[in-house]
């Protein structure tokens, strides 16, 4: 199908009295095809970076996304592969999917270190034609790649900084270790281009408990902590709420042999997981019953208020996105004896 195209058919409708003949017009044309993700994509020499729909993505504008949306390579990165993630086969890809890439399955391999101009990084780039049914391809799509010391992100970070959980009693507390924060991953890597040192950046403190950093101190955003101190010498206490996680995150700046200092754009998160303690569990004894009345019509407001009305004709759904239409139920409960 190409543009828009009209068509029609007659059809005839009756009582066994009274004959009718009515006209259903057909309105169809083609789906469009855009792109809402093209790049860049940031690279750490020597770490697979997975390519995510976050970087490259393209849909239609159907109401419904269910068309496969192919990317064909034409031409390939120059100083990386396009793989499979974990594949047996390290063979170049020539074409991929838009699911492959919302599931994190397709990876660029780094092959060049960057170790000349570590910071501001070396440029690739992937020349791709994007298709799908019916729809006019998008041909000579380019996604740009930066492969660069400084490209720490949600989707390699893992691979460099690793992040344990804290796990504690509500109300408990523990010491923030290197398990919880470990970036040897990271300096090891980054060793190649004279970096020797880390500095942690607090941004978001705890929401349900505070950071100790001793001496009565508690740590607050924009508090600057060492390797050092994530070795045992911060402590987490809980506040005692009834809250079964928390969190508190930590920006990165590297330093160099050389006195230079390089801020990194990511932000690590330490989650914290809360055991509840001597919650009360809830028993129900006796016999509960649930009558069904009939088709209820419920509005519900912004402002908390609320109202119903009852009918047993059709739902008319012509309302806004705040009317729900429910059966309504009316409960009983005889307590046992």
């Amino acid at each position: 199908m190409a543009g828009k195209e009209y068509g029609s058919f007659l059809f005839e409708v009756t009582d066994g009295v009274i004959v009718r003949q009515l006209t259903f017009r057909i309105h169809s044309s083609s789906p469009t095809l855009l792109l809402t993700s093209q790049g860049p994509l940031r690279v750490f020499p020597g770490v697979n970076q997975p390519i995510t729909s976050r970087v490259l993505c393209a849909v239609t504008d159907d109401a419904v996304q269910s068309r496969t949306v192919i990317y064909t390579v034409i031409s390939g990165p120059k100083l990386g592969r396009l793989q499979v993630k974990d594949a047996d086969d390290p063979a170049d890809l020539t074409t991929f999917r838009q699911r492959e890439l919302d599931e994190g399955a397709i990876v660029y391999r780094p092959l060049a270190n960057a170790v000349d101009s570590p910071w501001a990084g070396i440029a690739d780039f992937i020349l791709l034609e994007v298709s799908t049914a019916y729809a006019a391809p998008l041909r000579n799509v380019t996604l740009p790649v930066n492969i660069s010391y400084k490209n720490l992100n949600e989707d390699n970070a893992h691979a460099l900084i690793r992040s344990l959980p804290l796990r504690i009693d509500e109300g408990g507390g523990s010491p923030v270790e290197r398990e919880h924060v470990d970036a040897r991953p990271l300096l090891q890597r980054l060793a190649l281009v004279g970096v020797d040192d880390i500095v942690y950046i607090l941004v978001d403190a705890p929401q349900h408990g505070r950071l100790s950093l001793g001496r009565g101190h508690n740590a607050t955003s924009g508090d600057r902590l060492s390797p050092r101190d994530l070795d045992g010498d911060i402590y987490y206490a809980h506040d005692g709420s009834e809250t079964t996680e928390d969190h508190f995150r930590f920006a990165v700046e590297l330093r160099t042999v050389g006195n230079e200092v390089v801020a990194i754009d990511h932000v690590i998160t330490v989650n914290v997981k809360i055991r509840p303690v001597n919650d009360q569990t809830f028993e129900l004894k006796g016999e509960a019953q649930l009558q069904v009345l009939q088709v209820t019509k419920v509005h519900v407001g912004f402002n908390g208020s609320s109202s119903s009305s009852s009918s047993s004709s059709n739902v008319d759904d012509g309302g806004d996105c705040r009317d729900n239409y429910a059966y309504g139920f009316l409960p009983s409960y005889t307590p046992s004896s």
